[in-house]
């Protein structure tokens, strides 16, 4: 009963979400409709996990070739998702080229099967997949030919993990730069989440190898084993697509602002670096331009008859940071100059506010970040100075 329980949790997580992305796929940015591919090979793989711990010979002899696909495509496919979150091309049909590898071995493994007989190959599952039956490796040239496919499908499993991790957090990170480096506030426009889930993604892969080098058929030997998998596997699938059912910022919105705030920037700017910098030090320290909410690097561009391009150079190169991180000093520097004035009645929300934050929230994280304290615990701490 145990056994069968956990066997289908992963199953039926997979279907829950996929027929919660289903049933809003018309109203989905192109992410959010490559993310129910994904959920929808997810769902195929574990029903085919399903079929196996359930011990339905005949029927994974059936899905065996389609189990391997999935199993190959599962990653490639997050990675293509990442893609499309990170960047406002769409993808076109070469960039599907990493799921070859899946293909050409799933069609091999279908091409092996048809050529065995329905005993042999209900034979071959039963005695290779089920009782780890070694002996069948001396046999027919096609049944040698499927076990040398099964292994290298295990390679190509294991081997894909590497440029998938890293490729998929190298757009994530480059892309978070960008962010970083056009808004002041980016809580509610970041990938952290995302990030963050692929880091997750990749430990679960690994454990997911490390099951695949163990065996399906070692989950067997003791009902309560499946559980760790089933557990583990179901948690993923459920914060992948937490995750990415939350996150309604992509590469596209962003372009689609950084363009519109580009058609009214400065076509020929002064690139005089001294000038440049007066100009930007007296917008932020006299004009105050930090504390206006939501502000983004072209109004500063704009402000000093300049583009983006060379005050963000100067930021990035000069100053050593982002454009967040140098307009959120501006405004946490302001912020404790309220905080430390003498009978000061502004609640922490108005002064938040003032220092040109859009939320409390924003305003907590960026303090504790600058500061390395909460805006309270300053406060405290600096009482006697106030």
């Amino acid at each position: 009963m145990l056994q069968n329980l956990f066997s289908l949790l992963p199953f039926l997580v997979s279907l829950f979400w996929l027929i919660l992305f289903l049933v809003d796929y018309g109203k989905f940015d192109p992410a959010k409709r490559l993310l129910t591919l994904f959920m929808l090979v997810c769902t195929i793989l574990y029903f085919c996990h399903a079929v196996y711990y359930h011990q339905h010979i005949h029927l994974y002899s059936l899905v065996e070739s389609i189990y391997t696909f999935c199993t190959l495509a599962v990653y490639p496919l997050y990675y293509l998702y990442i893609r499309r979150l990170t960047s406002e091309k769409p993808l076109v049909f070469h960039d599907y080229w990493v799921l070859l590898p899946a293909l050409i071995i799933s069609l091999v493994s279908v091409l092996l099967y048809s050529l065995m007989s329905e005993s042999e190959r209900l034979t071959f599952v039963e005695r290779f997949f089920f009782n780890q039956d070694t002996s069948v490796v001396g046999s027919s040239l096609i049944i040698r030919g499927q076990i040398i496919r099964i292994h290298i499908a295990k390679f190509l499993f294991i081997a894909q993990l590497l440029p998938v991790s890293y490729f998929g957090y190298r757009l994530l990170l480059n892309f978070s730069k960008q962010v970083n480096n056009y808004y002041s506030d980016t809580q509610k426009k970041t990938l952290s989440s995302t990030r963050m889930m692929l880091s997750l993604f990749i430990l679960f892969a690994f454990f997911s190898a490390i099951a695949n080098q163990l065996g399906r058929n070692f989950f067997l030997q003791e009902s309560w084993l499946i559980v760790i998998p089933s557990i583990i596997f179901s948690s993923m699938i459920f914060a992948v697509c937490y995750v990415g059912l939350k996150q309604n910022f992509t590469a596209e919105d962003f372009h689609l602002e950084t363009r519109t705030a580009q058609k009214v920037e400065t076509e020929n700017p002064y690139s005089n670096t001294e000038i440049l910098i007066d100009k930007i030090r007296v917008l932020m320290e006299e004009d105050q331009l930090f504390r206006k909410m939501d502000l983004h690097i072209s109004d500063v561009a704009l402000s000093v008859g300049s583009n983006r391009t060379y005050v963000s150079t100067y930021i990035n190169k000069e100053l050593n940071m982002s454009f967040s991180d140098y307009i959120n000093n501006y405004r946490i520097e302001y912020a404790k100059s309220l905080l430390s004035k003498q009978n000061n009645t502004l609640s922490l929300i108005e002064i938040s506010e003032q220092s040109g934050f859009t939320n409390e929230v924003s305003f907590y994280r960026n303090f504790k970040k600058i500061t390395g304290t909460t805006p309270n615990r300053w406060l405290h701490e600096h009482a006697s100075e106030c």
